[in-house]
């Protein structure tokens, strides 16, 4: 009953498995590059989950290493093993006279199909599985042990006394054929276990066996009458195990066993028989009880059930510990298959994840799972040019951005927008001085505002000097600055702020064509008042000739950088940066962008472990 039970369960199974396989087929799948590469997403399983199901699910469990008792107990008939089954009548339950043999031409003894039957009791003990115990490893569960077995027969036949009289006057008393075997044999046991709660059980025992064969009353045996030979039989069972997940197990089970005795040698000191040999073929049904210990699933079994269910980085890391752990495991070469098939897939589960993350918005989480599955990647140039999209798209988008927050004239987070894109993508780091620029035209903005303006337009000329496109925006703040000096020009009384009123008042005439007779009184008296600060003047030219030599020594410095200078080098030589981006957003300070603006470019310069590796002028 539990046989078809289990038959009728794996028929459904199976037509469940082929319709969620049409179902699978069905839907689309998903692709990269044009179709060029493609996975079913939607199928929550691994290809060639129902074949591991079936056939594979416990091939990383451990070896059953040891089996301290088992115990069968059934009924056999010892019939013939001529014929065939084509040719099955009432005879076939017989017993062959043949296979007892007589020293003289006498009558056989004539066993029905009554006479036959019998019980038996076997007992293996202290089956160890040799090949794990000298190896260290097992591809199949190879059990030796040794065996003891007893049986008998339960209505014995009598045996023609009064015929064999006539011969022989000893062998005229009343006996009945009845052997009582008991026989000690060497088992090995071969298990085969494809899921966790049953095995497959095939036996084989050889040995030696001796036998009482006489009984005057079918309750004794007569003991001055014995033989003995040699036995072998074979056995194939199912064991189901009772309790699957103790580290002693026990199993109940049922098995057909066959079994061939000879017993060439009698022992007959009485002459009480005629009898010379008999062989017993025996054939029987038996109930087993048993125990063992071992045989357990391991982590491999539960890497691949990871495996099968997509998640490639759970099962990457557990089955780097079932090697480890079981580093002679016979399937250990299939372990190393999983393992690399995980990691060429880790890359891809990391980025559907990551494209799962950009759909919710949440876009910077999503661009560590790309930056990280690139890490991840191990010889798959497909898998890199996708990333590499993914990751220049988000820039591209956060581009934009920043792009936007500059034309509502938050310049500094547009500026820091780019600065951390130009953490990972090169379109942030070309356009990192532009937006350095705003930043500075909107503190030139801020200083003019507040009536700083010999600072402000310290700020517009070095933010021109970056993005000559700011050309128009520096000019038109400029003639603002000129009417706001005009109008303070009475009350200039630093030399800088009255070189800039007149700077100012002759750039506003210039773009407005004329500044208005007050305005050009007021430029006049101001052009003399600058005419008595020559000191000013050398000093200013003085200064002047000071920057060109120090530009002069900052790019004689610059031509001696190289690879391979640390972090104190480089700042002996050009001094600090006027921008320092650290990696991974700020916090890895063993990654550093450092940014260095001239005239009309910026010098970059990368640092990893605080040595540098890379020099761009930009």
């Amino acid at each position: 009953m539990i046989t078809n039970k289990n038959i009728i369960i794996f028929i459904i199974l199976t037509f469940i498995s082929i319709l969620n396989g049409q179902e699978a087929e069905a839907k689309a799948d998903k692709t990269f590059l044009f179709g060029l590469i493609k996975f079913d997403t939607n199928s929550p399983y691994e290809d060639g989950y129902w074949i591991n199901k079936w056939f594979y699910s416990r091939e990383f469990a451990s070896a059953t290493n040891f089996i301290p008792i088992e115990i069968r107990y059934g009924l056999g008939a010892t019939g013939k093993s001529k014929g065939s089954a084509s040719s099955i009548s009432a005879e076939s339950f017989k017993d062959d006279p043949g296979k007892i043999r007589y020293d003289s031409d006498v009558t056989a003894i004539s066993q029905g199909s009554e006479n036959i039957w019998g019980p038996s009791i076997e007992i293996d003990i202290g089956l160890l599985n040799i090949p794990y115990y000298v190896t260290g490893t097992s591809w199949m569960n190879v059990m030796t042990g040794l065996t003891y077995r007893s049986s008998s027969l339960f209505s014995p036949a009598q045996v023609p006394y009064k015929d064999w009289g006539n011969t022989n006057p000893s062998w005229s008393d009343t006996a009945f054929f009845s052997p009582k075997l008991k026989e000690y044999l060497a088992t090995t046991h071969l298990q085969y276990q494809p899921f966790n709660n049953w095995y497959l059980n095939f036996r084989y025992s050889y040995g030696i066996a001796s036998a009482l064969f006489y009984s005057p009353d079918k309750i004794i045996w007569d003991e001055s009458l014995s033989g003995s030979g040699t036995s072998a039989a074979g056995s194939a069972g199912i064991r189901f195990i009772l309790d699957p997940g103790k580290n002693s197990r026990f199993t109940v089970g049922l098995d057909f066993r066959y079994s061939y005795t000879k017993i060439h040698t009698i022992n007959d000191p009485l002459d009480k028989t005629p009898i010379t040999r008999f062989d017993l073929s025996n054939y029987g049904f038996y109930v087993t009880l048993s125990t063992f210990y071992g045989g357990k699933k391991t982590s491999g079994d539960k890497a691949k059930s990871y495996y099968y269910r997509k998640d490639y980085i759970e099962s990457l890391k557990i089955f780097k510990q079932f090697m480890s752990e079981y580093p002679t495991h016979s399937n250990r070469h299939r372990a190393k298959e999983y393992i690399k098939d995980s990691e060429y897939k880790i890359p891809y589960q990391i980025l559907e994840e990551g494209i799962l993350l950009e759909k919710k918005g949440k876009t910077q989480n999503a661009l560590d799972l790309y930056q990280y599955a690139l890490t991840k990647v191990k010889n798959d140039s497909v898998i890199v040019m996708i990333l590499g999209k993914r990751i220049t798209q988000i820039a591209l988008l956060w581009m934009i951005e920043a792009e936007k927050r500059l034309k509502e004239d938050r310049y500094v987070e547009a500026y820091n927008l780019v600065k951390h894109v130009a953490e990972f993508s090169i379109e942030g780091q070309k356009e990192i001085r532009r937006f350095k620029s705003w930043v500075l035209l909107g503190e030139g903005k801020q200083f003019q505002e507040y009536g700083f303006i010999g600072k402000a337009m310290g700020k517009y000329a070095e933010g021109l000097a970056m993005n000559k496109d700011l050309i128009y925006e520096v000019n038109a703040l400029q003639y603002k600055a000129g009417i706001q000096m005009a109008n303070l020009a009475k009350k200039a009384d630093e030399f800088d702020e009255v070189q800039l009123a007149i700077y100012s008042l002759e750039f506003a005439r210039e773009l407005s064509g004329g500044i208005g007779k007050k305005n050009e009184d007021l430029l006049i008296q101001l052009k003399d008042r600058l005419k008595s600060l020559d000191d000013y003047k050398s000093r200013v030219l003085i200064d002047r000739k000071m920057i060109n030599a120090r530009l002069e020594l900052a790019k004689a410095k610059t031509e001696k950088l190289e690879v391979g200078l640390s972090v104190p080098d480089i700042q002996r030589l050009l001094g600090e940066p006027h921008e320092k981006i650290l990696g991974n957003g700020g916090t890895n300070i063993e990654e550093q962008l450092w940014i260095y603006f001239t005239n009309k470019k910026s010098l970059q310069l990368s640092f990893v472990n605080f040595i540098l590796f890379k020099i761009e002028e930009i």
